[in-house]
């Protein structure tokens, strides 16, 4: 999430920068509403999560966005796939699986205050599947507390 700083005293932004040694600003958060930061940030945890399954990403990148027990869930059914992969033929459906994920819907529900769930439908090489994501804002920052794909 970025911060944008607006200077309250003339000519110390320019080309789009405040210079630090003359701020005298309040933030503010950007970019767009809070239904808008949810959604972006969901699609891009939703569409990292398959690519953690299909192994081409870490699963700790997801730490800073989710809780500790779903980046265990995300590693074990990884894990389960690559042991797969290993006993299918290369021609398999199963090994382009989760590659070139493309979100198709995208539905976003405020539930209470600092409380979004979030359903996607997501298209693969393989298969389309649905993702049910629910995030939470318990202070600054936003963070998935459940995630499941079916």
């Amino acid at each position: 999430m970025s911060i944008i700083a607006r200077s309250e005293a003339a000519g110390t932004q320019q080309h789009g920068y405040v210079w630090r040694g003359r701020q005298q600003a309040a933030t503010t958060f950007a970019p767009g509403t809070e239904r808008e930061r949810v959604t972006a940030l969901t699609r891009a945890v939703a569409v990292a999560a398959l690519e953690v399954m299909a192994g081409t990403r870490p699963a700790a990148q997801l730490l800073r966005w989710t809780t500790p027990e779903i980046v265990d869930k995300l590693r074990r059914r990884s894990g389960v796939l690559q042991q797969r992969r290993l006993l299918e033929p290369p021609q398999a459906p199963v090994h382009a699986t989760h590659r070139h994920s493309e979100v198709l819907r995208q539905r976003v529900c405020h539930v209470t205050e600092g409380v979004y769930e979030v359903a996607l439908v997501i298209r693969d090489d393989a298969r389309t599947r649905a993702l049910v994501i629910r995030a939470e804002r318990p202070e600054l920052a936003w963070r998935v507390t459940v995630l499941e794909i079916g």
